[in-house]
């Protein structure tokens, strides 16, 4: 993972091991910002792009959710500064034009005012930051539905499907929707081939055959050598396992420590190198 240019302005938590669910692997906190109630900034390298500059995204500890908030470290350090102690706000797109929150909110209020094309531009810019951004993934699906190209919708359900509920979900719709549609004969994608089986309804119930449909597709995706695919539906699957009862996880055979550890040794497949945060100090600032 490429560090920022600026990086040396903030202090990042050099510490910092991947040991729960949340926040999601690829993120280090620092302490500027902070408001002191749990939440902190942070940076993110989206999955995929680790050979990239991060984004600065924000957690919401309450919600287990993560905000990506800032297009840069830069960006995010132009809000600091000018915020003078105050609350860092979401930008505005003047402010930060590449900001993926930015232009989800945006594309929000465009789609309630009939103007999809605007909102789909938008939402299609903030997924190229963040692919892994699931209410911008669920918000455009709707839309490409919407615009009858049944395609890209396919592929952005089963995309929303796969990403994890820190960047938010539930992809109920999305699910839905891709039921009703036929799957091709030869289809390789597992998801696909197994939404029928999946509910994406969770906790407050003994037993979930959801979960056995979703370690099944992580072992295809391996297979297939889609280890960007594997990488994200692993931080998905670990953090709705995490949120389950300590007995669940025992009758799934979910132990933390190790599905941590397969997530980092599989994330160094990807084609730009592994998201285990201990790398980054090595060898540059020893």
């Amino acid at each position: 993972m490429q560090l920022p240019a600026s990086f040396a302005h903030i202090s990042l938590e050099q510490d910092w091991q991947h040991s729960t669910a949340y926040p999601p692997l690829g993120f280090i906190p620092f302490h500027e910002g902070a408001l002191g109630n749990g939440d902190t900034f942070g940076l993110y390298w989206p999955i995929g792009r680790e050979a990239c500059e991060p984004i600065v995204v924000e957690t919401w500890h309450d919600e287990w959710r993560i905000q990506p908030h800032f297009s840069s470290l830069a960006a995010f350090l132009q809000a600091y500064t000018a915020a003078e102690d105050e609350y860092v706000t979401t930008p505005s797109l003047a402010d930060d034009p590449a900001s993926p929150r930015a232009a989800f909110l945006a594309a929000k209020e465009l789609i309630a005012q009939r103007n999809p094309e605007a909102a789909i531009a938008l939402l299609e810019a903030a997924l190229a930051i963040v692919p892994e951004y699931t209410d911008a993934l669920v918000l455009l699906h709707g839309q490409y539905v919407r615009a009858g190209r049944i395609d890209d919708a396919v592929k952005l359900a089963i995309q929303a499907i796969i990403s994890p509920p820190s960047f938010g979900g539930p992809p109920f719709k999305a699910l839905q929707w891709l039921r009703t549609q036929a799957v091709p004969e030869g289809e390789l994608d597992p998801i696909w081939r197994a939404c029928g089986q999946l509910s994406f309804n969770f906790g407050g119930s003994k037993d979930n055959v959801d979960y056995p449909v979703l370690l099944a597709a992580i072992d295809t995706y391996l297979e297939q050598g889609k280890h960007l695919s594997a990488s994200t539906l692993m931080q998905t699957y670990a953090e709705l396992m995490s949120a389950e009862t300590v007995s669940f996880q025992e009758r799934y055979e979910f132990d933390q420590t190790a599905f941590i550890a397969r997530q980092i040794a599989v994330s160094a497949k990807l084609p730009n190198g592994s998201r285990d945060p201990a790398m980054l100090w090595l060898p540059d600032l020893a």
